[in-house]
């Protein structure tokens, strides 16, 4: 019985180990990934700004820079472990919430006032009934560990298509 416990206490400090041992090394990868977000936020300003000075319509550039963006996340959605997928997520919706925000304020710049109002409650309205989406897209797997990559693929769908579709309408107004 006594070699039974130490068994048993051996175990415990084992996985107590392995887990302090995991932890911090995702919370190096973590660190490392936000340097690298910011970075490649600030890249998607300067294109954004030499798509404008190009004859190219900003739909078509926002397309290719999205596909890039897939690209780069692409391995972590495909590695099958949930940590590296939720991380593919996250920084997929932090990129494309940047595109989307970067193309909302040059379209409103476009607009006058009561454009803008409606704008800004269109935005309201679209953001509520994707948290609502979201909400709908976890509920599908009962709070598993999957829920965080199922509820930020649905915010990352429907924010690349009002992206888009912002983009598109953007497009309309400088006739391109």
């Amino acid at each position: 019985e006594e070699i039974y416990m130490k068994k048993i206490i051996l175990t415990i400090i084992v996985l107590i180990a392995g887990i302090i041992g995991c932890s911090k090394s995702s919370e190096k990868k973590l660190s490392g990934e936000k340097i690298d977000d910011k970075q490649t936020i600030s890249n998607i300003s300067e294109n954004n700004v030499q798509n404008q000075e190009s004859n190219e319509n900003y739909e078509t550039s926002l397309k290719k820079r999205i596909e890039d963006i897939q690209k780069e996340v692409q391995p972590g959605l495909d590695s099958g472990v949930t940590a590296d997928m939720n991380n593919a997520v996250s920084k997929q919706e932090e990129l494309l919430e940047a595109e989307m925000k970067k193309v909302y304020g040059l379209l409103e710049a476009k607009l006058s006032d009561s454009e803008k109002a409606k704008l800004k409650k269109e935005q309201e309205d679209w953001k509520k009934e994707v948290e609502k989406n979201v909400d709908e897209a976890t509920k599908e797997v009962e709070g598993g560990t999957i829920s965080g990559v199922m509820g930020g693929n649905a915010w990352v769908t429907k924010t690349e298509e009002r992206a888009l579709e912002l983009a598109k309408r953007y497009d309309q107004l400088n006739n391109k």
